[in-house]
């Protein structure tokens, strides 16, 4: 069920060097999208020894406000779980976490997502970060999610860490992906853009994209208006429409 996801993501990985952001933004809307993902983050044990978060996205500020920025290894958290004992950790009891957490026993999630699990990222064998996502249904654990788990956080490592490990001159050697619109010259769109763009096609607003994303309204304003100049339309709608028409993904990797 889950293999044309993780070679989708794979493909994604390949074209560029993506930000954080944009990957926890595509693995949210793209690669966990058949378990109704709705947000995910990451954090990484720091030179002080410290999980402090990375990245993030789908929060809104009330909910990233409720939880700290920086954990100890020792605390009681289901992150910090995660990398000191290098496991998958399974919750689907939100919006109450459970007991096992004191240190949350007594917060309430405040969407209406069911479950959280999180997974710990390795490097050389050793974890060293953790990814965390929230899920609208209630997911069960199983053996076949697991192996999907520990296949993107796999991906993901080699990815990130490679990235990291590079030299300067190779680190910072990006592309931009080109789309193809049958029919039409060749047009650039940078990943941010198409995600934008994704998102514009469901119908939200710019506020909403900005929200979700991170971004100042401002600056996916700006984007938008590049998108349509890039797409030789004149407005969301027609984007939309080019969007749905000659951009969407294959529907078997949907």
């Amino acid at each position: 069920m889950f293999l044309p996801y993780v070679s989708e993501f794979v493909e994604f990985l390949s074209i560029k060097d993506h930000t954080l952001e944009e990957i926890l933004a595509h693995m949210v809307l793209r690669t966990f999208a058949p378990l109704e993902a709705t947000s995910a983050f990451m954090s990484q044990l720091n030179s002080e020894n410290l999980i402090e978060n990375v990245g993030r996205f789908g929060f809104s500020k009330k909910t990233v406000d409720g939880y700290p920025q920086f954990y100890s290894l020792q605390d009681d958290y289901p992150l910090c779980d995660s990398i000191r004992n290098r496991k998958i950790v399974w919750i689907n009891t939100l919006p109450n976490w459970p007991s096992d957490y004191p240190v949350l026993a007594n917060s309430v999630h405040l969407t209406d997502d069911k479950s959280f699990v999180s997974f710990p990222i390795e490097k050389c064998g050793t974890p060293v970060a953790v990814i965390g996502i929230f899920f609208k249904p209630v997911i069960h654990p199983d053996a076949e999610i697991e192996a999907f788990l520990k296949a993107i956080g796999a991906l993901f490592s080699l990815h990130v860490y490679r990235k990291i490990d590079a030299p300067m001159e190779l680190r910072n050697a990006t592309t931009k992906p080109t789309i193809e619109i049958s029919g039409l010259l060749h047009h650039e769109l940078t990943e941010r853009q198409q995600l934008i763009l994704k998102m514009m096609s469901e119908g939200r607003t710019n506020q909403n994209i900005s929200e979700l994303l991170g971004y100042s309204e401002s600056t996916i304003r700006q984007e938008t208006v590049k998108i349509f100049a890039n797409l030789n339309c004149n407005g969301r709608e027609a984007a939309s429409q080019i969007y749905k028409e000659r951009l969407l993904p294959s529907p078997e990797l949907v």
